[in-house]
């Protein structure tokens, strides 16, 4: 054979061959000799060769001799003139890629850094020399040699090793309830970015201690390149920090649900909304008689009314003297707030089966504020609001729709058929006997409306904290450190949350009624005029 086909042949195999000889020893080193030995040996004997008609099985043949001649401990190959060519009908490549050393070594590879795994890659799988793979990565020839030597040695290391699931890897955790405090950006909040069951059990796996990527790899049962992306997206929209050596740590609140947890409060929150209720709500609801003439309320329904108050009176019992803003992420998308999230549990223990009345999602305040339109609104979602879709389906463009109807500048026209349609399915417009009605409270002034609520007393303040103090110990029970600052800045307010049992309370006791489901599409939403 001539030497150009011979050096085509030889170039094709140099991994091949590399690949045979890891296939067979554990040592990086010896595995290297081995495959200069092969090489060598193969390419004299195709200089020696006029017409191979199977490669593979040919240079098989030659590689098992070298290999055995080499376990026998002669470590320089003679030459193999005169080996008789009996064709192997194995497939040389098959083998390789089929065996356990050889998938232990890729397996190695990927938990080396994304520059060490490049050089290799190159080097040994693409037949790169070392000046050419300085040049592609823009790094010194010497840099690709200390790495080259670095690799060998993790490589030889882990190949030693065993490598063990973590708990992760066996039973993944997902996340519930994922959602934000602030103001989401382009790309939506922590739903959007945790939507897969991996990026959630990566996020999770670094919550309670930092980790490596390699360590997130191993917790979780899966190759290290799959993890190096997700980490790389939360690292980037701050949903993870990447701390000194090469450690990361995630930056959402995780919540998991116990039996401690579950246990405190439930022994406060049906105290606390006792004592909050006979305290504070009750007299002030009860005193309410009549509707204000500069609030529309759908009705003249006083009831609507005292509904939208609840929750009011609910945020004045924060007692916050720690701000929470140095804690909210300003993301690349426009995004600004904190991230948080509760791992799914199914509980072994007694749990009330009304827990899932008890949501909401608010407040949720949208504007349009200039010389020309003038608006704000307000809106909670909760059990009771007939399912409105959330923030997401809070519109700023449902409340222009509603400004413009209001001032009579929305015409019943063929290009407003869509604007009526959505302001009706949304159920803030209701049309009877052919007449549109507005179903939301309308205050000519949202100065007049937060003078008409009632200051709070320094009493309902003291249990506030009391509360908030309780509350805390739940709160931080089974928490990394990280979180404990936030979960004290979250614990001030906490009260405020107590606003849907405070509506099942004062349902039960009949201070509240039931709206109708007409009513329940524009329950606690307020739309201001005025300044």
């Amino acid at each position: 054979m001539n030497k150009n086909d011979a050096d085509k042949i030889i170039s094709s195999y140099v991994r091949k061959l590399f690949g045979f000889a890891m296939s067979r020893l554990s040592s990086i080193d010896e595995a290297e000799e081995l495959a200069a030995d092969i090489t060598l040996q193969v390419y004299e004997s195709l200089l020696k060769q006029d017409n191979i008609e199977n490669p593979d099985g040919y240079i098989y043949r030659v590689a098992k001799n070298v290999y055995a001649k080499h376990i026998d401990g002669r470590k320089k190959a003679t030459a193999v003139d005169g080996i008789e060519f009996i064709p192997d009908s194995r497939d040389f490549t098959l083998e390789l890629m089929n065996s356990e050393s050889y998938g232990i070594l890729r397996r190695e590879i990927t938990y080396l850094s994304k520059t060490q795994r490049e050089i290799i890659i190159q080097h040994y799988f693409h037949d790169k020399k070392i000046s050419e793979i300085a040049k592609l990565l823009s790094i010194p020839e010497n840099t690709v040699k200390w790495h080259l030597a670095c690799s060998r040695k993790e490589l030889k290391t882990g190949m030693e090793r065993t490598r063990t699931t973590g708990t992760l890897g066996t039973e993944p955790i997902r996340f519930i309830n994922m959602g934000h405090s602030g103001t989401p950006g382009s790309m939506g909040d922590t739903s959007n970015f945790l939507a897969k069951v991996i990026t959630q059990n990566i996020a999770y796996a670094a919550y309670h201690q930092p980790r490596t990527i390699n360590e997130i790899a191993e917790e979780l049962g899966i190759n290290p390149i799959f993890v190096e992306d997700e980490v790389a997206v939360l690292e980037e929209y701050g949903f993870m920090d990447k701390l000194s050596g090469g450690k990361y740590r995630t930056n959402i609140c995780i919540s998991e649900f116990n039996e401690t947890y579950y246990r405190i409060y439930k022994e406060i929150n049906q105290k606390y909304t006792k004592l909050f209720a006979d305290k504070f709500f009750i007299p002030v609801l009860e005193s309410i008689k009549v509707i204000p003439e500069w609030l529309h309320v759908p009705d003249n329904d006083i009831n609507l009314l005292k509904w939208s108050m609840v929750c009011f009176l609910s945020n004045s019992l924060a007692t916050a003297e720690i701000s929470g803003e140095k804690f909210s992420v300003k993301r690349p998308d426009g995004g600004d707030y904190i991230a948080f999230a509760s791992v799914e549990v199914k509980p072994d223990w007694d749990i009330s089966e009304e827990e899932n009345i008890y949501w909401a999602c608010g407040d949720m305040n949208r504007y349009r504020c200039n010389e020309d339109v003038w608006w704000k609104s307000w809106q909670l979602d909760c059990h009771w609001t007939a399912g409105r879709g959330y923030w997401r389906d809070n519109l700023q463009e449902d409340y222009d729709k509603m400004y413009f109807w209001l001032k009579n500048q929305l015409p019943e026209t063929a290009i407003n058929v869509e604007s009526y349609a959505r302001l009706l399915d949304k159920g803030y417009l209701l049309k009877e006997n052919g007449e549109y009605k507005c179903n939301l409270i309308i205050c000519d002034s949202e100065k007049k409306w937060h003078e008409f609520l009632p200051d709070t007393p320094e009493e309902i303040t003291e249990l506030s904290r009391e509360y908030a103090a309780e509350a805390l110990k739940a709160e931080l029970y089974g928490q990394p450190e990280h979180m404990h600052e936030l979960l004290k800045c979250f614990s001030q307010n906490i009260a405020c949350k107590l606003h849907t049992r405070m509506m099942k309370y004062l349902l039960d006791i009949g201070v509240l009624k039931m709206p109708t489901e007409k009513q329940a599409k524009g329950l606690c939403t307020i739309m201001y005029m005025g300044e």
